[in-house]
């Protein structure tokens, strides 16, 4: 098959989008060098990352040209991003490619067959998933954040190096070798939400009088969004050219058009006559999916708050308020690979599903070395930029009943000694105080406490 140059640019800004994204985050070491830097500013090219910080922080980042960037390219030509920058839409891309090669077998013409079938007719769910995380989004639960492609192929990228099994990039894996890019096109909260953009795109593929509806655009197509049936290619449609590379008769072409309704092309508008009535009235069984998504959207709002933990624990340098925090992390697992004393750790869901995976410390076994790292790294401003001066994670004080200074009057010192912030001083009996306006709460003292039950505790403030 051959390619125009415009096809043969998508695959290799794919690839060098992938390979970039990998190499970023292979170097994502203390001490951070620049690529901390480009990987932050190009995660921000997801718009739902702009609307975290508006909808929790109500302020407008200094990068909010990036999503703009994504959403005019959008509202011009379609899913550009989704076809031809996300990393995880390229790893998709590479999965839905090799396992189209597997299944041109005669043997697999069947699950050929059910591939393409199967993307077209979930694609409907992807409008009422959008509006169930609207409406949880709204009344302040951020289911969006952990699924948004940055966020989530990072995850899974620190799950492998934490040497442990990346169960959800295999199950999306798995479900693009045999439903073909279905993540991308229903379940994928970027994708789904630019979709919703790209319905409004001015330009878009379009077949033209040669079409002969061999339905190899159909065939192509990965996301189900062929323009053969309507003479215009879906809302979904990623830009990715495959059909008109298809085309026998090539009467796809890549055009300005009006502004249409979703799915509605040529032969729609010459029927707009016959149909007009009642075209735009919602059914009574839309109206009763509309009304149950609505209704689920509240219900598990109200069941994301009822299951949140109820004890405090050490978060990183700068962690914003805890119930903001666990709204604005988005998962995506930066910070606890960046961390230089392996201090930072996933929380486990047994810990309360509103803090499931976020960062958090147990000071008696790594202690917070205060590099500030965390705080480079996080894109969504969940660990905000603060000074060291002003990092009050918790704050430390002594069980004089088990402290060996206090209770046994001998000469023990470690905590002071190891303090980073030098919180700790010592009276004229060789004991141990903590200054509570210089602590920081790393929980250096508690870490390196002689006594088997620390003596010295840090509490999450």
């Amino acid at each position: 098959m051959r390619y125009k140059p415009v096809y043969f640019a998508r695959y290799v800004l794919q690839v060098i989008s992938l390979a970039l994204f990998l190499f970023l985050f292979t170097y994502l070491i203390y001490p951070l060098e620049w690529q901390a830097s480009i990987l932050q500013w190009f995660s921000r090219l997801d718009p739902w990352g702009l609307l975290s910080r508006l909808r929790w922080q109500h302020t407008i980042p200094v990068w909010v040209w990036l999503p703009g960037l994504t959403v005019i390219a959008t509202l011009l030509f379609g899913r550009v991003f989704c076809g031809w920058l996300c990393p995880f839409g390229a790893l998709m891309m590479l999965v839905d490619k090799i396992s189209r090669i597997l299944f041109k077998n005669k043997s697999f013409k069947k699950m050929a067959e059910f591939r393409t079938r199967a993307v077209k007719r979930l694609l409907p769910i992807r409008y009422f998933w959008l509006l169930f995380l609207v409406i949880t989004y709204a009344l302040g639960v951020n289911i969006v954040a952990p699924l948004t492609p940055f966020a989530l192929f990072s995850h899974e990228i620190v799950r492998i190096f934490q040497r442990s099994v990346p169960w959800l990039l295999i199950a999306i894996v798995i479900m693009t070798i045999f439903f073909s890019r279905l993540w991308c096109s229903v379940f994928c909260p970027t994708g789904v939400l630019l979709s919703f953009i790209g319905r409004l795109r001015l330009f878009r593929y379009q077949t033209t009088g040669g079409c002969i509806h061999c339905k190899k655009c159909g065939y192509s197509c990965p996301v189900g969004a062929e323009p053969d049936r309507t003479g215009v290619a879906g809302e979904g449609c990623l830009t990715c050219g495959e059909c008109q590379a298809v085309c026998p008769t090539k009467a796809v072409g890549f055009r300005k058009e009006p502004v249409l309704s979703a799915g509605q092309g040529p032969e729609d508008r010459n029927d707009q006559g016959k149909n007009s009535k009642g075209k735009n009235v919602i059914t009574r069984r839309q109206f009763l999916e509309l009304a149950g998504v609505f209704v689920i959207g509240l219900a598990a709002s109200f069941w994301h708050r009822t299951v949140r933990i109820t004890k405090k624990v050490l978060r990183p340098p700068g962690a914003l308020e805890e119930t903001k925090f666990r709204a604005v992390c988005n998962r995506c697992g930066r910070c606890i690979q960046v961390c230089p004393n392996n201090a930072l750790r996933p929380m486990a869901i047994s810990e309360g599903i509103d803090s499931f995976e976020t960062p958090y410390i147990i000071a008696r076994e790594a202690n917070c070395s205060l590099c500030l790292s965390c705080q480079e790294v996080c894109p969504t401003g969940a660990v905000a930029k603060v000074p060291v001066e002003q990092v009050k994670m918790g704050l430390a004080s002594i069980d004089k009943s088990t402290c060996l200074a206090w209770s046994q009057d001998k000469f023990c010192f470690i905590c002071g000694e190891q303090c980073l912030r030098v919180a700790i001083s010592i009276d004229e009996l060789n004991r141990p105080t903590v200054q509570p306006n210089i602590c920081a709460g790393c929980g250096t003292c508690e870490r390196n406490c002689p006594v088997a039950s620390p003596a010295i505790r840090v509490t999450p403030r």
